[in-house]
C-alpha cells in the first residue's frame, strides 16, 4: 500500500538559530496543498497558452526561486578568511595595480 505523496522540502525548512526565516519563505504562503498544485498548474498553463497572453506572466515558484538565488544572499553570508582576502583582493587589488602603472608610465 502507498503510504501516500512525500512531504516537501518546505516542511523541512526553518529558521536558523542565527537567522531568522524570511517573510518571502513563510510556508502559508508557498506551500501549496496537493490539491491546490493542480489549480496552480492549470491557472499558469492558461495565461501561458492563451491566445492574448499578459505582457509578463509570473510564475510564483519561479519568482521564490529567483529571490532565494540573488536577494536573500546577506543572510547566509559567513566572512572566512577566503572570503576576506577576496574583498580585500578586489578592493584594494585595481588601486595598487593603477598606482604602479602610472608610476612606471611616468618614470619612463
Amino acid at each position: 500500500m502507498a503510504a501516500g505523496p512525500p512531504p516537501s522540502a518546505a516542511k523541512g525548512y526553518g529558521p536558523n538559530q542565527f537567522v531568522s526565516l524570511p517573510a518571502e519563505l513563510d510556508p502559508a504562503d508557498y506551500d501549496a496543498s496537493p490539491e491546490k498544485r493542480p489549480q496552480l498548474k492549470r491557472q499558469y498553463q492558461l495565461q501561458l497558452n492563451s491566445p492574448n497572453p499578459p505582457t509578463v506572466i509570473e510564475d510564483p515558484a519561479l519568482l521564490r526561486w529567483v529571490h532565494a538565488k540573488t536577494l536573500n544572499v546577506y543572510p547566509t553570508f559567513r566572512p572566512t578568511r577566503q572570503t576576506s582576502f577576496r574583498g580585500a583582493l578586489f578592493a584594494i587589488g585595481p588601486i595598487l595595480f593603477w598606482m604602479a602603472a602610472f608610476k612606471i608610465e611616468r618614470v619612463s
